[in-house]
């Protein structure tokens, strides 16, 4: 049976599901304010993720490579297929923050967790907070391009297109001041794109795991994500820094450290949840 590791200053989570939506009960009949949290906390998700892998590894990779194939299916859908596969994501999501509850209460996990996000009253808000995901990816596209178009203008556009197509004739003809522009210019909205991913991110984080667990509706569990992840933005530092060095040893042995990393990653999402929106006993 698993039990997460709890320190000893952390609230302990008793999850009274209500009789409609499963979700924890609340007092105020909606999420909590989010807990303030030490910047050490964000060390302690990857412990607790580790201990929720070990309860039960051979179906957590079971897990990941079957979510690998679906997504692998998905991306040979022409058009659609890629589409669904990320508005579709919440959903997986969904049950598998479920999963990770029920290893939590001492149930067995299987590979049907990741499929628990189909079913019941949990479906319709999931694919709602897919569609709204997409649309903010769509939307952070758009300003990037914009915001590319009108750094350059028409003329710089030419320019780089000029550039482009003299490449591979004659580089004496390249107009290297304007390649130089805009390659500035890129660089400077990459960082922009990369900053919007990251606060688009932080709505995203906690929100599958708020549908499910909380009984949150989608734009109500964006905005609490959004909120609880910039309150604690020193543990989300912590946690991120170590995230990105399990990712770069993960990637090393052919990519096969991402059948732990990868179960891992999702019940880090679900410890991060339990320590900041789980109810206290």
């Amino acid at each position: 049976m698993l039990r997460a590791p709890l320190a000893a200053s952390e609230p302990r989570v008793n999850p009274s599901p209500s009789p409609d939506t499963g979700a924890p009960a609340s007092d105020s009949g909606g999420t909590a304010a989010p807990r303030l949290l030490e910047a050490g906390a964000g060390a302690s998700w990857w412990g607790e993720a580790w201990s929720i892998f070990r309860a039960a590894p051979f179906e957590w990779i079971a897990v990941v490579v079957v979510y690998a194939i679906v997504s692998i299916i998905l991306s040979f859908v022409p058009v659609v297929g890629g589409i669904a596969g990320t508005v579709l994501a919440p959903v997986f999501a969904g049950g598998v923050m479920l999963g990770c509850d029920g290893l939590a209460r001492g149930q067995p996990l299987s590979v049907g967790c990741l499929f628990e996000g189909f079913r019941g009253g949990h479906f319709a808000p999931l694919l709602v907070l897919g569609l709204l995901w997409i649309g903010i990816l769509v939307l952070i596209a758009l300003v990037v391009v914009a915001g590319t178009l009108l750094a350059l203008g028409p003329g710089g556009v030419a320019a780089l297109m000029r550039a482009a197509d003299s490449m591979s004739f004659d580089l004496a003809s390249i107009d290297y001041a304007a390649l130089l522009s805009a390659g500035m210019t890129f660089a400077v909205l990459s960082a922009i794109a990369l900053v919007l991913t990251a606060v688009a991110a932080s709505a995203y984080w906690f929100a599958p795991a708020l549908v499910v667990l909380n009984g949150e509706p989608p734009l109500a569990a964006l905005r609490a994500s959004f909120v609880a992840s910039w309150v604690n933005v020193g543990a989300f530092l912590l946690y991120g820094l170590i995230g990105v060095g399990l990712a770069l040893a993960a990637s090393i042995p052919v990519l096969l450290g991402w059948l732990v990393v990868g179960p891992m990653t999702a019940a880090s999402a679900y410890a991060g949840w339990r320590t900041i929106f789980g109810r206290p006993a």
